[in-house]
C-alpha cells in the first residue's frame, strides 16, 4: 500500500503554526495522501463532525527548509469555528471518496492515548517527518 492509496493518515501535531495553532506542514512525501484536485486547487474539504465542515487551505509553499525542499501547509478548522485544540495532540485524517470528490474526516486524540496506539498499530508504514523537530506519522 502506498500513501496515495491509503485511507487513513495520522500524525503527531507538535506545536502547529498560525495564530490559532491550526496549521500543519507536510513534505511532498505526505502531501501525496491528498488527491490531485486538492493539491491543484489548494483546498481540502475537511469534516470534523456531523455539523462542522469547511474547505480548508492546502497550499504549496515551495520553500527550501534544509531536509525538506518543498513544504505544503494545511490549515485545519479552528477551535473558534468548531474545530479542536490540535497542538501537542495526534490528528488522523480519513480519506473518503464521495462521487468524484474526496472528503477528509478528521479525528483528534491525545498523544499516547488508546486511540493513538490503535492508529499506530494499524499502520502499514510508520515514520518521522524531517526537520529538527520531526513528528511521528503513519498510514493505513
Amino acid at each position: 500500500m502506498s500513501l496515495n492509496t491509503a485511507t487513513y493518515l495520522w500524525f503527531e501535531a507538535g506545536d502547529m503554526s498560525g495564530g490559532s495553532r491550526n496549521q500543519i506542514e507536510f513534505s511532498d512525501d505526505l502531501a501525496i495522501f491528498f488527491d490531485e484536485e486538492a493539491r491543484s486547487s489548494e483546498k481540502v474539504f475537511i469534516a470534523y463532525d456531523k455539523e462542522i465542515k469547511a474547505f480548508c487551505p492546502f497550499t504549496n509553499r515551495a520553500q527550501d527548509y534544509g531536509q525538506w525542499t518543498n513544504i505544503w501547509r494545511l490549515g485545519l478548522i479552528t477551535k473558534a469555528k468548531g474545530g479542536a485544540d490540535y497542538q501537542g495532540r495526534v490528528i488522523c485524517l480519513e480519506k473518503r471518496k464521495i462521487g468524484k470528490s474526496y472528503v477528509y474526516v478528521i479525528a483528534v486524540a491525545d498523544l499516547n492515548s488508546e486511540k493513538h496506539k490503535e492508529w499506530a498499530a494499524k499502520s502499514v508504514v510508520k515514520g518521522v517527518t524531517g526537520g529538527t523537530e520531526g513528528r511521528a506519522y503513519g498510514y493505513f
